[in-house]
């Protein structure tokens, strides 16, 4: 297991606790993980050059823009992928962030399931998606606070982590 693996290892763990405690992922950890992550890059501990580390930081808000605008996923879940971005490199985040996409789905389908009522679920989407295409606005489509139908989506995040350094593509 090399420094990178350790490194989004303990850094998913990390937001995944605050994520389960507190709701959200602090910005001091995320500046320590971007700080961690750049000394990783510079030290030559990694074998990452600094166009990769730049690469790997930026691609999560292009790919998850989208989601943000629309409100169906916070600053905190981008910010997350940005730092291990950093760490991982391009095309390892990319990945990782479609595992954590079907890891959050296998989740939210129990969730769906058991927890809430699925029929009023999708009502409540087909509604939201009919507001917007009618009034071409983005209202949030998260309610803030807990509620029964809502996952911490760093979880997925640290099981994309997992897996992937299980297959062996975090390097």
């Amino acid at each position: 297991m090399n420094t990178t693996c350790i490194f989004c290892l303990c850094f998913s763990i990390i937001s995944m606790i605050m994520d389960l405690k507190w709701e959200k992922v602090s910005n001091v950890a995320i500046c320590i993980g971007v700080a961690v992550s750049l000394f990783l890059c510079l030290s030559g501990v990694e074998t990452k050059s600094l166009p990769e580390w730049f690469i790997g930081l930026f691609i999560p808000i292009l790919l998850l823009f989208p989601l943000f605008f629309c409100r169906m996923l916070g600053t905190g879940d981008i910010k997350v992928f940005m730092v291990l971005g950093s760490a991982m490199g391009g095309k390892v985040i990319i990945y990782s962030i479609i595992i954590s996409f079907l890891v959050g789905a296998v989740i939210a389908i129990p969730v769906l399931l058991f927890r809430c009522n699925t029929k009023e679920r999708f009502v409540y989407f087909f509604t939201y998606l009919n507001h917007v295409l009618v009034t071409k606005t983005f209202p949030p489509y998260l309610a803030p606070g807990k509620h029964p139908e809502n996952i911490h989506f760093t979880v997925p995040v640290f099981c994309s982590v997992l897996l992937l350094m299980l297959k062996g593509e975090i390097m």
